[in-house]
């Protein structure tokens, strides 16, 4: 009966001590520090390089050797525009307008008739488009392009 009596006193003391422990705020704090907001490079001015791509009908190319040249002679915030040349005294044009992603290492351009291409810094002065196009001949293509 003595060891009952010890167990019930027990239980009635440990509930009538309660909980002594704080519960949890169930709204977290405020994060103390936001994430940087990514620069916007600059795109103005002209970049040149070299294709690589694929052809319907032709197959893998490197277009004989042809340079492209982007020009982007506009940019507010994030939007730009400008034009594409091919080759090397080429003056024919091909207009474009594009913008760079919120992660400010992207970007996508829109090209008048010739479909889209999406691009990415990947050095201080160096950028890589992939073009596609669906048109009849389907192709794509990989340019490297450095600002001149």
């Amino acid at each position: 009966m003595k060891i009952a009596l010890t167990i019930l006193l027990v239980i009635l003391a440990v509930l009538s001590c309660g909980c002594t422990a704080t519960a949890p705020s169930a709204t977290p704090a405020a994060a103390t520090t936001a994430a940087p907001t990514p620069i916007t490079p600059k795109l103005l001015g002209t970049w040149t390089g070299t294709m690589l791509g694929y052809e319907e009908r032709i197959g893998f190319t490197d277009y004989g050797k042809m340079p492209i040249t982007m020009v982007v002679t506009e940019q507010q915030g994030r939007l730009f525009s400008g034009y594409l040349k091919f080759g090397v005294n080429s003056t024919q044009t091909l207009a474009m307008a594009g913008v760079i992603g919120r992660d400010g290492k992207t970007f996508a351009i829109v090209e008048n008739v010739t479909g889209y291409t999406t691009g990415e810094f990947i050095g201080t002065d160096t950028i890589e488009l992939t073009h596609v196009d669906d048109a009849d001949p389907y192709s794509v293509a990989i340019d490297t392009l450095k600002r001149v």
